[in-house]
């Protein structure tokens, strides 16, 4: 028996399947969408996600105008793809996790060939190294030449795979049961550091250890992994050198890597002209600005950055707008950060508790390397700024996280039961 819901219009009562015919699938679609946007837990997000964009792209278009045309136009593929990941329930998103991830780490495979390939004076088709990195996907329609970023993607798929894995299973309660959750993280980190991106690489060790430790891994496991980590880098760095006892292991740290981590603690003229440029003078951009700054597209300093409009945009908000626009951003990813915990914070389903937490992790992880790199505290490493940085890829990938963001809010489901991963404890005796 088919049951039709009746509701009352102007002009007598009226089934609600024909008044959805009446008014186009298109209206429909934008209702819907608009009452979901309305949520008081999506407004922050919405806000400081245009927010940044738009200083990104004033800063971008101080540094180049065709740039800043081309940012525009990603921002908006952006809203169609945010549009899509906020419009379908995530738990439908999720069934397609392992497919996504398994496919992005296919493509960053594919990028690591190419560099083999073009080692050995062979060609893969869209795949070859520019200045020594194989980082991107380089498709040709016609005119258009069209880039993909395979680890760009790679973050939200293994915050997909990661919560999928971490939703079923219990086992990661045990030291040995963290072995699965690291291999997932493990795979596209040594992918991505082929190819080599130090800091898309970075970027999945915060996400993981903080999803992780949302869904009850004991700390102490967590602590242990961490301090390994920390008693085998020194390991790392050495391995490949002079040192005796290192010199027979292969090298990790590539020399590039070595003499930017040199660079930062040095004074030296010679070293700050050369591999030292691009971190001392963003730095100098940065507080040129002042108080309020030199005024819109006025970089004289940010001009001579190298890769000033990606990687060091920072610098070029300073220089323009001083110390008030530099608060602003960082306002603006304070409420953006703060109303995805807030919506990790009232998700009880595990999954979708699991993806917000994964995505703010991921941002937040992201955002933080970046200010570092471009206030000189740690070594220039290629990674940009969510949502300011010039780039179609990472654009892309950023609003795709805000829209799972969102999605996770205005999907909650009502979930009589106790808290998302509570577990029993052992009576006490």
């Amino acid at each position: 028996m088919r049951v039709q819901l009746l509701h009352f219009r102007k002009g007598g009562l009226l089934p609600h399947r024909e008044d959805r015919v009446l008014r186009g699938p298109g209206a429909l679609v934008f209702e819907r969408v608009w009452r979901q946007l309305a949520l008081a837990s999506n407004w922050p997000v919405l806000v400081a996600v245009f927010a940044l964009s738009a200083v990104g792209v004033v800063s971008i278009w101080a540094d180049n105008r065709g740039d800043a045309i081309k940012q525009a136009v990603f921002i908006v593929v952006g809203l169609v793809g945010m549009g899509l990941f906020q419009a379908v329930n995530y738990q439908v998103l999720g069934r397609f996790a392992w497919g996504f991830y398994v496919a992005s780490l296919a493509l960053i495979l594919y990028t690591v060939l190419g560099s083999v390939a073009d080692a050995h004076h062979i060609t893969l088709p869209g795949a070859h190294p520019i200045k020594g990195q194989c980082n991107w996907i380089n498709l040709k329609l016609g005119t258009f030449v069209f880039s993909l970023q395979p680890s760009e993607l790679t973050k939200i798929a293994f915050v997909g795979v990661m919560a999928r894995y971490l939703r079923f299973r219990n086992n990661y309660r045990t030291l040995r049961g963290l072995l699965p959750p690291f291999g997932l993280a493990l795979a596209p980190l040594v992918l991505i550091l082929k190819q080599p991106d130090l800091g898309s690489a970075l970027v999945f060790i915060p996400a993981l250890f903080v999803m992780l430790f949302v869904a009850g891994a004991k700390l102490r496991h967590l602590a242990a992994v961490a301090l390994l980590g920390l008693v085998m880098a020194p390991v790392l760095w050495m391995a490949g050198t002079n040192v005796p006892l290192f010199r027979h292991l292969p090298s990790v740290v590539k020399s590039y890597q070595r003499d930017r981590v040199y660079a930062m603690f040095s004074n030296d003229p010679k070293t700050l002209r050369g591999t030292g440029f691009q971190g001392e003078h963003a730095l100098i951009a940065l507080g040129s600005g002042g108080l309020v700054g030199k005024g819109f597209g006025n970089i004289p300093v940010g001009q001579i950055v190298p890769e000033a409009h990606n990687d060091m945009i920072f610098a070029l908000v300073g220089e323009q707008f001083g110390f008030f626009g530099v608060v602003a951003v960082l306002g603006a990813y304070i409420v953006l950060f703060a109303a995805g915990i807030e919506i990790a914070g009232n998700t009880r389903e595990p999954f979708g508790r699991l993806v917000a937490v994964g995505i703010v992790s991921m941002l937040a992880g992201q955002t933080f390397i970046n200010l570092m790199v471009a206030t000189k505290l740690m070594p220039v490493t290629g990674i940009t700024l969510p949502f300011v940085s010039y780039g179609g890829s990472s654009l892309l990938a950023s609003f795709l996280s805000a829209g799972l963001l969102l999605n996770v809010g205005q999907n909650r489901p009502l979930v009589m039961a106790r808290d998302s991963f509570e577990f029993d404890r052992k009576p006490q005796e």
